[in-house]
């Protein structure tokens, strides 16, 4: 019989391990990812992503379109054409390690080797901000190519990592925290203390999109969120009336953002450079991507209205405009 769960990740038996993901599993669940059910249960972000992909007719595949598992930045216009987002089997694989020796097995044993992850959240938003900001377009690859769409493009990424930041932001022990990191990209939540008391005080859905907002400056390649960057962020807050927000809780917000949207510059202007190149930009990506994206997000008639929606959509926003509890 496996040993209960501790309070210590490492003492948790890889049998109680398992036996939990499927109990966890059921409706909208993927029962081939590890942890999937479980996230769904207990990670609100984790669920509204799924919840948005389902609701647009999205699917999950155990198939490699596009040969993404080999090269997932290239097989991205595949993804987002398909709307199917590809995932690997690895409970199963997991299971059959722990039935070589029952019971025997516990995640101390997974700390150096351990089955490869899953992305399907970040991939999911993907796909969920393309099917809003571009609709469904007979060509992926020429929608994703058209100049005018750049801005686009980079709130899609910028969109996927804020649903994994919030999401990280809502793990909570050490169960939670293994199943997140199989499943995730991010394991570090900077800023998590300052953005999570912005909420209690501000509300949810002017903190996402203010998370949103730095995510997409950082990259166009601003490495820290200026106040005046800041300020035009909340004259463009497009899901209602804001609070007021003193002078000193602005210089809050400017340090905590700037702290959030810090990653790997090498890995992101590589990144960058690789996708955009691959849709007909000049190798020179900074050049590319040095307009201010705010002043995009005000001439597009549009926009508002699409990131009002993929805003609601990580608060659990209804059209009444309440924010639910779901």
């Amino acid at each position: 019989m496996s040993q209960p769960l501790t309070a210590r990740s490492a003492d948790i038996s890889l049998a109680e391990l398992l036996a939990l993901h499927q109990r966890s599993h059921g409706s909208a669940r993927l029962l081939q990812n590890l942890g999937d059910g479980f996230l769904y249960q207990k990670n609100p972000f984790f669920r509204r992503i799924r919840d948005a992909a389902r609701a647009r007719g999205i699917g999950f595949t155990l198939q490699d379109p596009g040969d993404y598992f080999a090269f997932p930045l290239v097989a991205l216009d595949t993804v987002l054409a398909a709307r199917r987002v590809p995932y690997r089997a690895n409970y199963a694989a997991l299971a059959a390690f722990e039935r070589t020796r029952p019971g025997f097995f516990t995640l101390a044993d997974l700390q150096k080797n351990r089955p490869l992850p899953n992305y399907v959240l970040h991939e999911s938003a993907h796909v969920v901000a393309y099917r809003e900001l571009f609709g469904r377009p007979r060509d992926t690859h020429a929608a994703l190519s058209e100049p005018s769409k750049l801005v686009h493009i980079v709130l899609g990424e910028a969109y996927a990592m804020t649903a994994e930041y919030f999401a990280a932001c809502a793990v909570s022990g050490p169960v939670h925290a293994w199943f997140f990191s199989i499943n995730s990209y991010r394991h570090r939540v900077p800023a998590k203390k300052a953005v999570g008391e912005f909420v209690s005080r501000f509300g949810l859905p002017l903190v996402v999109w203010l998370v949103l907002i730095a995510f997409l400056e950082n990259n166009f390649f601003v490495e820290r969120l200026a106040m005046k960057t800041l300020e035009r962020a909340l004259e463009l807050y497009p899901l209602g009336k804001l609070p007021h927000i003193s002078r000193a809780d602005r210089v809050r917000l400017c340090r905590a953002l700037s702290a959030l949207m810090v990653m790997n510059p090498e890995f992101r202007e590589d990144t960058a450079r690789l996708f955009l190149t691959m849709h007909g930009y000049r190798r020179n990506i900074r050049s590319v991507l040095s307009a201010e994206p705010l002043d995009s997000i005000a001439r597009d008639a549009n926009l508002p209205v699409q990131l009002t929606r993929l805003v609601g959509t990580l608060c659990d926003r209804p059209s009444n405009g309440r924010v639910g509890q779901k």
